[in-house]
C-alpha cells in the first residue's frame, strides 16, 4: 500500500482509474514497481458523491490525495500519469479521444493537465472510431501500449475482455480499429436480474468446465440457426428436464455468451498472432476458447497497464529514457 512505500527513488506514479476499480503504481527510473494500491474507488463511485462539475473535479481530488499522498509527500515532485475513467465526462477532466487510426505513440501529444495541490495529473485520451460503426475505448489503450513492449511476436488483434470487451485490429503499433462487446456486463446483467439467475446456484466458476464446455460448443452448433437470445434460454428447459445441474447454469451461460463473442469477432480477424490481456478470472476461458477457434495466443501479463503508462510517460518526455527499460511480463500456459 502506499502508506507503507519506503522512501526509495521514484519515477512516475501510474494510475489506471477505471469504472469501479483505482489502480496505482510507483515506478522507479527503469519502470519497475516500486509499491502499489488497489481500492474500490473507481471513477463510478467518486463520481457519485459529487453533483456538480465543481464537486466531481474535487471529489477526484481529494480520493487521489487520500490514496497517493504519501507517495507524493516522499517523492516531491514525480510526475503523475493517469488513464482511465478519470479522463471521461463523468470523470476528473475530460480527455477526448485520438480518432483510430491512430499510432499509439500519438497518445503522449494529446495529455490533458489537471492541477492536484502541489502536484499535477497529466490524463492519457481515449481511442475513438468513428464513421459508420462508431466506438470509443477508454483505459485500454494503456493495456494496448503495454502488450507492444513484450518482444515476442507482434499481435494483428489484441482482445482485452472485461465487462465490456476490446477487440482491437493493429498495424504493428498502429491502432486501425477495435469493436466492444458488452459480455461481461450482460452476463452480470443475466446472472443477477433474469429468470436464469433464479435457476442458478453456487458461485460462478472462472476456469474451464464441462458446463462452459458445453455452452461453447452449443453456440458454435446452433449459434448460425438461432439467436443468442434464443440458446440463452435453454438454460431452463434444460435445468427442468434434469439435464443441467443448478450448479452448472453459470458456466453455460457464460460459455454461450463467450463462444458468441469469439466465434463471431475471430471471423473479422487477422489469422495472425492474437495478444490476450485481461485479468485471471476470465482469462483461462477466453484463451480456451480463442485456441478452440483456430486462434494462435499469446497471453499478457496483467501489468500491461502500468507498462503501457510507462511507455506514455516516455513518449511525453516525463521520464527520462532508461537503457534497459522493463517490459510486461508474458505467460504462456495451457488452458
Amino acid at each position: 500500500m502506499a502508506h507503507d512505500a519506503p522512501p526509495r527513488d521514484a519515477a512516475l506514479v501510474a494510475l489506471d482509474w477505471g469504472t469501479t476499480t483505482f489502480r496505482a503504481w510507483l515506478m522507479d527510473g527503469t519502470g519497475s514497481v516500486l509499491d502499489d494500491v488497489r481500492t474500490d474507488d473507481g471513477a463510478l463511485a467518486v463520481s457519485g458523491r459529487a453533483d456538480s462539475a465543481q464537486e466531481r473535479s474535487t471529489a477526484f481530488e481529494e480520493t487521489f490525495t487520500r490514496l497517493c499522498g504519501p507517495w507524493l509527500t516522499q517523492h516531491p515532485g514525480v510526475p503523475v500519469l493517469c488513464a482511465g475513467m478519470a479522463g471521461s465526462n463523468h470523470g476528473w477532466a475530460e480527455a477526448g479521444y485520438l480518432d483510430v487510426p491512430a499510432e499509439l505513440s500519438d497518445l503522449a501529444g494529446r495529455l490533458t493537465v489537471v492541477p492536484a495541490g502541489d502536484s499535477v495529473v497529466h490524463i492519457v485520451p481515449g481511442l475513438r472510431a468513428t464513421g459508420a460503426d462508431p466506438d470509443v475505448l477508454r483505459g485500454e489503450e494503456v493495456q494496448l501500449a503495454g502488450a507492444l513492449a513484450v518482444p515476442a511476436d507482434q499481435p494483428e488483434t489484441v482482445v482485452l475482455p472485461g465487462t465490456h470487451s476490446k477487440w482491437v485490429r493493429l498495424d504493428a503499433t498502429r491502432v486501425t480499429g477495435f469493436t466492444t462487446a458488452m459480455t461481461g456486463e450482460l452476463y452480470a446483467l443475466l446472472m443477477r436480474d433474469s429468470i436464469l439467475a433464479r435457476l442458478a446456484t453456487g458461485e460462478p466458476g472462472t476456469e474451464v468446465t464441462e458446463a462452459f464446455t458445453r455452452g461453447l460448443d452449443t453456440e458454435a452448433a446452433q449459434g448460425d440457426e438461432r439467436a443468442l437470445t434464443a440458446l440463452l434460454f435453454t438454460a431452463r428447459p434444460l435445468v427442468l428436464a434434469g439435464r443441467l445441474d443448478p450448479t452448472e447454469v453459470a458456466d453455460y451461460v457464460s460459455g454461450l455468451l463467450i463462444g458468441a463473442e469469439v466465434r463471431h469477432s475471430l471471423r473479422g480477424a487477422s489469422s495472425g498472432v492474437v495478444a490476450l490481456c485481461g485479468p485471471p478470472a476470465t482469462e483461462h476461458r477466453y484463451r480456451f476458447a480463442l485456441e478452440r477457434g483456430g486462434a494462435s495466443v499469446r497471453t499478457v501479463g496483467e501489468d500491461a497497464a502500468a507498462h503501457g503508462l510507462w511507455r506514455v510517460a516516455l513518449d511525453a518526455g516525463l521520464v527520462p529514457a532508461s537503457p534497459n527499460p522493463s517490459a510486461p511480463s508474458t505467460e504462456e500456459q495451457p488452458a
